[in-house]
């Protein structure tokens, strides 16, 4: 969502606030804030929906939060298991460490250009895992002709594995969000703060307005930005391919 949407959204949402209030303000009756009972109600049920949205808030960052760095720290594993498979391809023949290198790189630049883009839409790459088979297809054939060169060909193949296992666990993190029930929770329990809020004003005066408009503003500057963070691979918030473009840098000095 670009920053337009986000401006025009948080602006809505605090005219629909101020819209609630005047509505209130001239359709409820003045005995509903005159009657203790309905008001004492009101005020317990406001301070209860108020810890409710902290709770699920908080649990939503959370949530959101743990994703964003479990991702983090996968794409890490992934470059720095690309880097140690490339060492790895040192001691190997000429041939096959020129074609396993080469791959590596392919694969590599795959990810970061094709792959994170697709990412971000819930997709995958099929040419990065095309050519990450292919890696391991050339590694599983290569035979060695003395006992040293098949010990280096299984250490790179081990190498290889650890590469796919980050990027298993990467792929893995592209479905993880905010569940939906969560942000059902947030989103109704945010309109009822509002509106109770709204419902305890009795004149539609300044002070009111910019009390209800601020507090819808902060509701939903809260909420987008808990939406930046639903993703770990895309909205305004989100996982970078730092690690394998340092992987690169890596490659040109190995």
């Amino acid at each position: 969502m670009s920053s337009a949407s986000i401006t025009v959204l948080i602006a809505g949402c605090v005219g629909a606030s101020i819209l609630v209030l005047f509505l209130m303000v001239r359709y409820i009756p003045q005995r509903w804030h005159e009657g203790s009972t309905l008001k004492d109600s009101l005020e317990h049920f406001s301070a209860l929906n108020r810890t409710l949205f902290s709770f699920i808030l908080a649990l939503s960052i959370v949530s959101a939060g743990t994703s964003l760095s479990k991702a983090g720290d996968e794409v890490s594993n992934e470059g720095a298991s690309l880097v140690n498979l490339y060492w790895a391809t040192r001691p190997l023949p000429q041939a096959t460490r020129a074609q396993v290198r080469e791959l590596t790189r392919q694969y590599t630049v795959t990810v970061i250009n094709e792959e994170w883009p697709a990412m971000a839409q819930g997709a995958t790459s099929a040419r990065a895992q095309e050519q990450y088979d292919e890696l391991r297809r050339v590694l599983q054939d290569t035979a060695g002709s003395t006992q040293q060169e098949q010990t280096f060909a299984r250490d790179s193949l081990v190498a290889l594995r650890e590469v796919g296992d980050a990027r298993r666990a990467r792929i893995l993190a592209v479905s993880q969000h905010v569940p939906d029930y969560l942000w059902i929770g947030l989103i109704l329990s945010a309109v009822l703060l509002v509106a109770t809020s709204a419902l305890q004003i009795r004149a539609l005066t300044w002070p009111g307005i910019i009390g209800i408009g601020g507090l819808a503003l902060l509701l939903s500057g809260v909420l987008t930005l808990l939406s930046a963070m639903n993703h770990p691979f895309s909205g305004g918030i989100h996982v970078a391919p730092d690690a394998l473009r340092f992987a690169l840098t890596r490659y040109a000095v190995i």
